[in-house]
């Protein structure tokens, strides 16, 4: 089974002055989250559920998204300190019983 994990749990420092109160992940892009465009492209690929790694303002990605999005399946795995992108990784797949993974930035294509 391939699991899907999009790490969206950085500080975002380098773009906190353009969007202040959003995670990296959510800024918007044509009026929507950033997120959804990686969302469209795995729907687009078959992918059916994905993992992502939250810490900073999860919340707001949380409230967004919740469970679902278009019929992808959303899981969160959250980050109570910063564990770096390794760590993230790790934290997102523990206890899963997969084969491979796919990881993807929640900020870039």
């Amino acid at each position: 089974m391939l699991e899907t994990v999009i790490l969206a749990g950085g500080l975002g420092s380098r773009l906190r002055c353009s969007v202040p109160d959003l995670p990296k992940p959510m800024a918007p892009i044509k009026g929507q989250p950033f997120l959804t465009l990686l969302f469209e492209q795995l729907l687009d690929a078959g992918i059916q559920k994905v993992i992502l790694a939250v810490g900073y303002k999860k919340q707001k990605i949380i409230n967004e998204f919740g469970k679902n999005y278009k019929g992808l399946a959303i899981d969160y795995a959250v980050e109570e300190s910063l564990l770096g992108t390794g760590g993230a990784i790790l934290n997102a797949l523990k206890g899963r019983n997969y084969q491979e993974a796919l990881v993807l930035n929640g900020d870039s294509f």
